[in-house]
């Protein structure tokens, strides 16, 4: 049946013509080229004349090449086993753990409750010391912290602890050198460059000029600050930014307010260096005025002091100026705890916007503290045993007044959700810093408090309103 493919087909090379691996008998007597279709190939079939294979295919009548690629393909086999060994090598280690973490968390669960401890005391058997020595030996690792101090001269060094990205680097070095490959190129002054976002200098023996920038890059730089960041940090009263905003593009010279000029200035600033294209002229112009203005209300113990402290944290996180971040952190924690944002609010006789404001300014602040610290690898200023100030209720600012909250639309999200969402995961970043990066330079973590954040993570995941999941669908978003 013409158009059957020969059963053995042999190609030698990546790029061989293939070809049949024993020619019919008529077409070896012939020397002509067989195609060995079967059961009668081409040529046999064009004269009409009985397509027979007489000899059995032996040793000598592989064609040449046919060892040198069947020795192609084991090699290409090696090198498939060699890859997938040590894809197993390296998660024979990460098995382990995730067992024994599993193992510690389905103990956890059967454990007696505090309620029920009293109770079936008497009931209990005694564990043997020696046991529980042993288990509680199992649960636990040792951490030693390494002291890394960054900086150019000994005198400017300052303190990188293990959540900052120097430890990560260093252990990544410690495997390369484990692979046999040299870590010398891995710079690891490089990969934490902390240097600000240079801007073109200024003369600072000039008096500053107190300018706006023209409206269409100011409203554009208002809608990208409401949008992108006010949603996650929400530090200002929207309306009432806007109300200010409107003031100053009316008339600038009319807003001679400080503070406001460090808002007003402080979110341009932010904008422009999230936004796509910078103009480095403009933003040292935004810098300089805000610099300036809180340069003479840093003393002041007001409520839009500390607004403009923590903008001034989210600018220069944005521009890597970690060496005044710091400072600005410093002033707004003492702030917060000198205005008792920390507390109740409810214990204070305050209308509802001022309310409301009072526990967003604080849960930013404390948001601020847990990713500072994680990024610079320092001790977090708030403790969690000291805070007892509520979440904010999730109304939108539109919706908040003095004498209370209007009325909202049924069934719309909110653009606090998305904050209030990034609160409570904060809460559980706290607990990672105390539990697995405490300021000892020795300790020990436990694979119950791995599993016990773990868990409290995924339920705070579960619990996240549908708009604020991103699904996957085949490994893509599937909005």
């Amino acid at each position: 049946m013409p158009g059957i493919l020969p059963m053995k087909v042999i190609k030698v090379g990546m790029n061989a013509q293939a070809r049949i691996a024993q020619a019919c008998d008529r077409c070896r007597s012939k020397k002509i080229r067989c195609d060995g279709v079967r059961p009668c190939c081409s040529q046999c079939a064009n004269v009409g004349f009985e397509c027979k294979t007489s000899d059995k295919l032996s040793r000598r009548a592989f064609p040449r090449g046919y060892t040198e690629s069947l020795e192609e393909r084991v090699r290409g086999l090696e090198a498939e086993v060699r890859e997938l060994k040590d894809l197993l090598d390296g998660k024979d280690e990460k098995i382990d753990v995730l067992s024994r973490i599993h193992s510690q968390s389905s103990q956890s669960f059967s454990l007696p409750s505090p309620r029920r401890s009293s109770a079936t005391s008497s009931h209990s058997v005694p564990l043997d010391p020696q046991a529980a020595a042993s288990a509680s030996k199992e649960d636990t690792f040792k951490v030693q912290q390494s002291p890394y101090l960054l900086g150019d001269r000994d005198t400017d060094s300052y303190f990188a602890g293990n959540t900052s990205g120097v430890s990560f680097i260093e252990a990544f070095k410690h495997k390369v050198q484990q692979g046999g490959r040299s870590a010398s190129e891995i710079d690891t002054a490089t990969l934490l460059n902390t240097k600000r976002l240079a801007l073109p200098p200024s003369d600072r023996t000039r008096a500053v000029v107190w300018k706006a920038p023209p409206r269409l890059v100011s409203d554009q730089m208002i809608n990208i600050f409401f949008q992108e960041w006010a949603p996650l940090f929400p530090v200002l009263h929207r309306p009432t930014f806007l109300a200010l905003y409107d003031k100053y593009n009316t008339d600038p010279d009319s807003v001679t307010d400080m503070v406001s000029l460090a808002q007003l200035n402080l979110v341009f600033g932010i904008a422009a260096l999230s936004s796509g294209s910078r103009d480095l002229e403009e933003l040292a112009s935004f810098e300089t005025q805000w610099q300036t203005a809180m340069s003479t209300q840093l003393t002041d113990g007001s409520m839009a002091t500390l607004q403009c402290l923590i903008l001034a944290q989210l600018y220069c996180i944005q521009s890597g100026d970690y060496a005044k971040l710091p400072a600005y952190k410093g002033l707004a924690m003492s702030l917060a705890s000198r205005m008792g944002l920390h507390h109740s609010q409810k214990r204070f006789a305050l209308g509802a916007l001022t309310c409301e404001t009072r526990k967003k300014v604080f849960w930013t602040l404390y948001t601020l503290d847990c990713f500072t610290a994680v990024l610079l690898g320092v001790p977090k200023q708030l403790s969690d045993h000291d805070i007892h100030c509520e979440y904010p209720v999730d109304a939108d600012d539109e919706y908040v007044t003095e004498r209370g909250f209007q009325p909202t639309l049924p069934g719309e999200f909110t653009k606090l959700s998305s904050a209030l969402a990034l609160f409570r995961a904060t809460r559980i970043m706290s607990r990672v810093l105390d539990e697995l990066y405490p300021v000892s330079p020795s300790y020990e973590v436990s694979f119950q408090s791995i599993a016990s954040l773990s868990e409290e993570l995924d339920t705070w995941y579960s619990s996240l309103a549908s708009h604020l999941k991103l699904q996957f669908v085949q490994d893509k978003p599937s909005t």
